[in-house]
Order: structure tokens, then C-alpha cells, then sequence
């Protein structure tokens, strides 16, 4: 069975350049490393990736790396638009990073 990462389409063209390699989803999600998926951003298919990591972090736990390779400036910006998907959250929730690559 495939798998998606789907992406809202504010995120196609950083997708596309290589500026958003990582996604957190909030909750344990199941991907794996190594797993291939199909990346979709709204319901254009942008390809094939290559799952590199899956991590599971609380928010308190996310650095400003973390930010910037899921395609933000900042800690506070990334936050933010968590929080357009999510709600409010606490910095004890659990969100699982997953690192990808496209192939």
C-alpha cells in the first residue's frame, strides 16, 4: 500500500526547491525510515520521497534547526502555523518529525 505525505499547497514551491525537508504531524504517526511515499500538496502530486528519520519530540524539544529544515525562519513562526492545523497545543505534546528526501 502507498503512502502520502500530504501537504497543504501554501508548501509546494519550498517543497520543491529543497527549503522544507521535514514535516511535524501531532500524535505518533506511522512512517518509517527508509519507507518511500508520494508527496502531494493540495492535489497536485509533487513526487517520490525517500522517508531519512522519524522522531518523536515534544514541542519544548524542537530546536531552531529542527524550524528551519521544515521550511520556517524560526521556532515561533513554525509554532504558529502548527497551530493554524492543530489548535492551541502544549509544549508536552508529542508531535513525530519525519525527515524526508525527494527522489
Amino acid at each position: 500500500m502507498t503512502k502520502y505525505l500530504n501537504f497543504s499547497e501554501d508548501f509546494t514551491e519550498k517543497i520543491k526547491k529543497g527549503e522544507k525537508k521535514a514535516t511535524l504531524r501531532l500524535g505518533v504517526k506511522d512512517y518509517h525510515e527508509g519507507e518511500e511515499v508520494i508527496i502531494r500538496a493540495g492535489s497536485e502530486e509533487l513526487g517520490h520521497a525517500k522517508i531519512i528519520a522519524v522522531r518523536l519530540k515534544k514541542f519544548s524539544e524542537i530546536t531552531e534547526e529542527d524550524a528551519k529544515i521544515d521550511g520556517f525562519e524560526n521556532r515561533d513562526d513554525l509554532k504558529k502555523e502548527l497551530e493554524r492545523f492543530y489548535g492551541k497545543f502544549s509544549s508536552d505534546a508529542v508531535f513525530t518529525q519525519i525527515i524526508f528526501e525527494l527522489i
